[in-house]
């Protein structure tokens, strides 16, 4: 009994003391950290080691105590990456059935493992009994209902969906102002080729001066980057369900929302498509936008072909500003009253 107390206490407070002060030492500050296995293996040979110079001798039921912690600490804080909690759920029941193989490999064995159970249930252990009967049931259903409860946390401040875009932004090597900046290949509205399907109908053209094969092409060549590289996240039907979708807080945009991309200029998504989820100001924090920067995957262009085809597939104008003459007959630019239209290209 007493050889048993004192290896749980060697393994209660050895353990904690390598976590805090010795395993740091074996850590280095990026790449995979072979080190970090190194010190665990030392950790639990030093453990071994301590227990064979003191003649140590636990029980069994103790020994698989120790085998499933030392497995429950090399998943949860040794292995790098963190593996998922579905995964970590796993492996951990692989390595609890491999530790009651052990204890279960003879007769002998398994008896001496039901030992300290056995006079727990029968009474022998009083205060054993009371903590697995009284308070191990509290414990794990006080564990069960916080883990269950709905946590709603207050954000650190108030989020905001559309934050307001800079002045200008800087796109492979151009400085782009937003606020004059258009589509290059937005030719005419989209409502004059509703009827056209780009990947099929590139070829035909549907009058307003020969514009319309140009216009989708240039939907057709959007299209097919948007179903190369955002329909993962953003979905098929470009409404937010992709494939990857549900593990992103906030998930993907969902195009087909009013309140998206039908209440933004042109412009917004450029800027927001160029610089993705880490050019994203703090007001937009926290949980922000996990896409990544475009502009180090697209050429501009292929940006802007993009958003030509979200818009077309989802029937949406993009928004505009200041779209009325400071008089009658007075030419409109198409970026708006006192702007010169920009193409950032």
């Amino acid at each position: 009994m007493k050889q048993g107390l004192t290896s749980f206490i060697i393994f209660v407070l050895g353990l904690p003391i390598f976590h805090n002060f010795i395993f740091p030492m074996f850590q280095t500050s990026s790449g995979l950290n072979p080190a970090r296995y190194v010190g665990f293996i030392l950790f639990v040979l030093t453990f071994i080691i301590i227990h064979l110079i003191l003649r140590l001798k636990p029980p069994m039921a103790m020994k698989a105590l120790f085998v499933w912690g030392f497995g429950f600490y090399f998943y949860d804080y040794v292995l790098i990456p963190h593996i998922p909690w579905t995964l970590f759920i796993t492996y951990m029941m692989l390595w609890s059935i491999g530790t009651f193989l052990y204890i279960s490999q003879d007769a002998a064995t398994f008896k001496e493992f039901r030992r300290p159970i056995v006079k727990t249930i029968v009474g022998e252990y009083k205060l054993a009994r009371i903590v697995v009967f009284i308070f191990l049931p509290v414990f794990v259903g006080f564990t069960t209902y916080k883990s269950l409860l709905p946590k709603f946390e207050e954000p650190v401040e108030l989020r905001t969906v559309h934050p307001a875009p800079p002045a200008t932004t800087r796109v492979h090597g151009k400085t782009c102002a937003l606020e004059k900046t258009r589509n290059p290949f937005r030719i005419q509205e989209q409502d004059d080729y509703q009827t056209a399907f780009p990947f099929l109908d590139v070829n035909k053209d549907f009058g307003k001066g020969g514009t319309g094969a140009q216009y989708m092409k240039n939907v057709t060549e959007g299209g097919t980057i948007f179903f190369q590289n955002c329909h993962y996240c953003h979905g098929d039907q470009l409404n937010g369900l992709g494939m990857f979708s549900h593990v992103f807080n906030p998930t993907p945009a969902n195009f087909i929302d009013p309140g998206t991309i039908a209440m933004l200029r042109e412009s917004f998504l450029f800027w927001r498509v160029s610089k993705g989820g880490p050019g994203l100001p703090n007001e937009s924090t926290p949980w922000s936008s996990a896409m990544p920067p475009w502009e180090e995957h697209l050429k501009t262009e292929q940006i802007w072909k993009v958003i030509l085809f979200e818009y077309w597939y989802t029937g949406w104008h993009p928004r505009t500003f200041d779209t009325e003459p400071a008089y009658i007959g007075a030419p409109v630019p198409p970026g708006g009253i006192g702007s010169d239209p920009e193409t950032c290209m």
